[in-house]
């Protein structure tokens, strides 16, 4: 259920906070009040888009805040996508002038499809638009479908007619498709290309990798025979400190040096040969830098040529063998094609009539849940009735669902938006919404001006019904009736006051006896004290 709800610096609110409880709530408040406000900044909380300024006259921000009772199914989703989980969602979001805004679940930043996702677990608001919503048949199969709990089911008829309409249309592609010798010669040619390439999936960094190393080795070997070369030539290194060791061993004067001559000599010579075995080590690795090069540019042009990637590579060297495999053996893979698209309908279909079945099995018990319901709100001949036709497959069935009604008798059976005026048809979308509830999971539902076409003993209907179903859930309702009103555990009074620099709208939390006087009010214009006498004895009689 919704616990509270906070505005600051909405629209005509400068700031209001409403606790609200279970059982059944009243908004009412004049026309232009702002009650439709409150219902649409839960609305923003839920998930709505901004198609409007909502920010308050010299503010830079509005903020809005609503906090939910949690329950298994949310906090389990919470805690899928990595937020705390308690026994309250908060909701809040921060809308600037812009009308970019941020939203937050718990004080984690979320996003608005998130927020929707959680907040239709938890809040149902139905609208005069959601009423007119419900004439349409694809919302009346989805409300049907839950009812009956086939949506499993119905998620399996879709699985499977999505593929065998793959299988037509490859079929129908086959068909459509003519080869020349010509086309046959070059997807070959494309095929013996990819193929002859031979390339691995890895390839490509590694050899990279190898590139980078042989790249490096090229500049040091330059180094290294420069090196052995000083070393080597003639009358180089070597040969100059086996020289020197040649006269020191041959000069009395130098005989003490001849050890220390003799030593460099073979130091150097060892150095000599460590850089010998460094360069013929490294020769012999098969690092071919151009060799190396030209498979890197080979495999660079395919992925170019076929999609960028490996993987891209692979999916056009399968089509081109795919397109092949048509040309040649083309009567062979249309009749596998064609025992295809057989299984695969015979398997649509299976699944397509067991779904037609389930729904079928529910209509009788449907029908008169919604007439029972018409009844207690006064549409005592209403007849109300699921018009189900063969349809083609399709990926919800094979079923044509609508609702009719007839709401006079001797009248015949039509579709809800034909059938029934206004009045009647608030009335009729109210028993559907009383039915349907009871298989959503939801907890809170929220009317916003229902009502609209009825008065007197209708809307007195409308008002009991409304407190039966807020027996189960907790029910908001924006309204103008006060024979709706009175049902109310709780009523909310909108109020809007002008001044010459200023409009404020706030909400007072009415107590008995002001909640007597503005049904007194909304009755007859005025809080007469004839007019308080007959909303206290009625709403004595209500609630006792």
């Amino acid at each position: 259920m919704i616990e509270q709800l906070s505005v600051k610096d909405y629209v005509l609110f400068k700031s209001c906070i409403i606790d609200f409880t279970d059982g059944m709530s009243v908004i009412t408040g004049e026309t232009g009040a702002g009650k439709s406000l409150l219902i649409d900044a839960i609305g923003y909380l839920s998930g709505n888009r901004i198609k409007s300024n909502v920010i308050r006259n010299g503010k830079d921000k509005a903020i809005l805040s609503m906090v939910l009772t949690s329950n298994d199914r949310v906090n389990a989703i919470l805690e899928e996508n990595g937020f705390e989980v308690d026994d309250q969602v908060i909701i809040s979001r921060t809308i600037l002038n812009n009308n970019k805004s941020t939203v937050r679940i718990n004080q984690q930043i979320t996003t608005l499809s998130f927020v929707r996702k959680i907040v239709n677990l938890l809040v149902d608001i139905h609208s005069q638009m959601d009423t007119y919503r419900l004439m349409d048949t694809s919302v009346q199969m989805e409300l049907l479908d839950s009812y009956a709990k086939t949506m499993d089911l119905k998620a399996s008829v879709k699985e499977a007619y999505v593929k065998y309409s793959n299988v037509l249309h490859e079929l129908e592609t086959l068909k459509n498709e003519e080869f020349s010798d010509a086309e046959l010669e070059f997807l070959t040619a494309q095929l013996d290309e990819i193929e002859n390439a031979n390339i691995q999936e890895d390839e490509l960094d590694a050899l990279n990798d190898q590139i980078h190393e042989a790249t490096s080795w090229y500049k040091n070997s330059e180094d290294i025979s420069s090196c052995l070369y000083e070393i080597d030539k003639e009358n180089g290194a070597l040969d100059s400190l086996y020289t020197l060791y040649k006269q020191a061993s041959k000069s009395p004067i130098l005989n003490d040096y001849e050890e220390s001559f003799k030593n460099l000599y073979y130091s150097l010579q060892s150095v000599d040969e460590e850089l010998k075995h460094m360069r013929d080590t490294h020769s012999n690795d098969s690092l071919d830098l151009d060799s190396l090069q030209s498979r890197q540019y080979l495999i660079k042009k395919l992925y170019r040529k076929y999609g960028g990637s490996y993987t891209s590579l692979m999916e056009s060297k399968k089509s081109i063998t795919d397109k092949i495999d048509r040309i040649i053996h083309r009567q062979d893979v249309f009749d596998k094609l064609e025992k295809e698209k057989e299984e695969s309908f015979t398997a649509y279909m299976k699944l397509a009539n067991a779904l037609s079945l389930k729904r079928k099995e529910v209509f009788s018990q449907l029908e008169s849940k919604v007439m029972e319901h018409c009844k207690d709100l006064m549409l005592e001949n209403a007849r109300f009735m699921i018009s189900c036709m063969e349809k083609k497959p399709s990926s919800n069935g094979i079923d044509d669902i609508e609702f009719l009604v007839s709401m006079n008798p001797g009248q015949d059976f039509s579709s809800l938006s034909a059938s029934a005026s206004g009045g009647e048809l608030s009335r009729l979308m109210l028993a559907l919404k009383v039915v349907f509830q009871a298989t959503n999971g939801i907890e809170t539902i929220i009317f916003d001006e229902i009502d609209t076409g009825v008065s007197g003993k209708v809307a007195l209907a409308m008002g009991a019904k409304m407190k039966a179903l807020s027996k189960n859930y907790q029910v908001l309702c924006i309204t103008h009736l006060a024979s709706v009103a009175v049902y109310a555990n709780m009523h909310y009074l909108v109020n809007k006051k002008a001044s010459a620099s200023e409009t404020i709208t706030s909400v007072q939390e009415l107590d008995q006896d002001k909640t007597i006087q503005e049904l007194a009010i909304m009755t007859s214009g005025e809080a007469s004290q004839k007019a308080k006498e007959s909303m206290q004895d009625l709403w004595v009689k209500i609630h006792g």
